[in-house]
């Protein structure tokens, strides 16, 4: 369930930062009983992951106050706002791949879809409609999963999967993409919108963003989060969990404009994303062919 910041009058900035911290934890709670029953055990712990999601939902509201205007103005000045360091970690968000893929016709006239990662390349038959279905899902997983990672980005966190966990990432994902007719609706309504803002900036942000809420609603991010962080110590993930859901929690109850700004930032230089939707379009034509 989606955690509201705005059920009370006049919420304080404190309230606010407050609510999306515990609602971090609330989330914890959920996803990972055994890790919330070790921070249960560890409050010293416990203090340090709710402090560190305070922070980051702390700095999100906090660029949002610092504008007046709308996301297309906030993007005009994200940047003051950030180290050097930041602004290229944000820049690369979007540049972190999961797989490419291609789709082409043989010499026969029929079509394929070739997919490489990590250097290997992978080809599958688009014979059927069981084929085209399957190379929807993994698409749409890939785009989703690069989604997840860009939030990481804005709020400053990096990291370096390997092959073998985007791999299990991405097996992950689409799986719980094909048990959730919630997100495939969500990422059909991401396509129609993503395709409708030309190459508007916050426009494409903006369908991003609700791709996010929506994938959050559905509890599908929170699957992919615990997937690329599974290399990690059961603490660091947990921190890294808890600020992202926290500073989403503080997006979403107060419109996302600032998130909407950072994404909208460097979507048009992810050239490699936008292939994804088009293979998206391009699928579903074969299909209805």
């Amino acid at each position: 369930m989606l955690r509201i910041l705005t059920g009370r009058k006049m919420a304080t900035q404190s309230d606010r930062v407050k609510e999306a911290a515990q609602g971090a934890l609330d989330e914890i709670k959920k996803r990972a009983p055994e890790e919330y029953a070790k921070l249960e055990a560890d409050p010293a712990k416990k203090r340090k992951i709710f402090a560190a999601a305070a922070a980051t939902a702390n700095e999100y509201l906090n660029l949002g106050k610092d504008f007046t205007g709308g996301p297309s103005d906030m993007a005009l000045n994200v940047t003051q706002h950030f180290s050097e360091h930041r602004i290229k970690l944000l820049q690369g968000g979007l540049l972190i791949p999961t797989f490419k893929m291609k789709i082409f016709k043989k010499d026969d006239g029929k079509d394929w879809l070739e997919i490489t990662s990590d250097g290997k390349q992978y080809l599958h038959p688009l014979a059927t409609q069981e084929d085209i279905d399957w190379g929807t899902v993994e698409q749409y997983a890939s785009i989703l999963i690069e989604a997840v990672l860009l939030v990481m980005s804005a709020i400053g966190i990096k990291i370096s999967p390997s092959a073998k966990v985007i791999e299990k990432t991405v097996e992950e994902t689409a799986d719980a993409i094909r048990k959730s007719s919630q997100m495939q609706r969500a990422l059909e309504t991401f396509v129609k919108a993503w395709n409708a803002a030309g190459s508007n900036p916050v426009k494409m942000a903006t369908a991003l963003f609700n791709l996010l809420k929506d994938s959050y609603a559905a509890g599908i991010l929170w699957t992919i989060i615990e997937s690329l962080c599974s290399n990690m110590a059961w603490y660091d993930w947990l921190e890294t969990a808890a600020r992202v859901t926290a500073m989403l929690i503080a997006a979403f109850a107060s419109g996302g404009a600032a998130l909407i700004a950072k994404i909208a930032l460097v979507v048009l230089s992810a050239v490699d994303f936008a292939v994804k939707i088009v293979n998206i379009g391009t699928l579903s034509s074969i299909k209805n062919n």
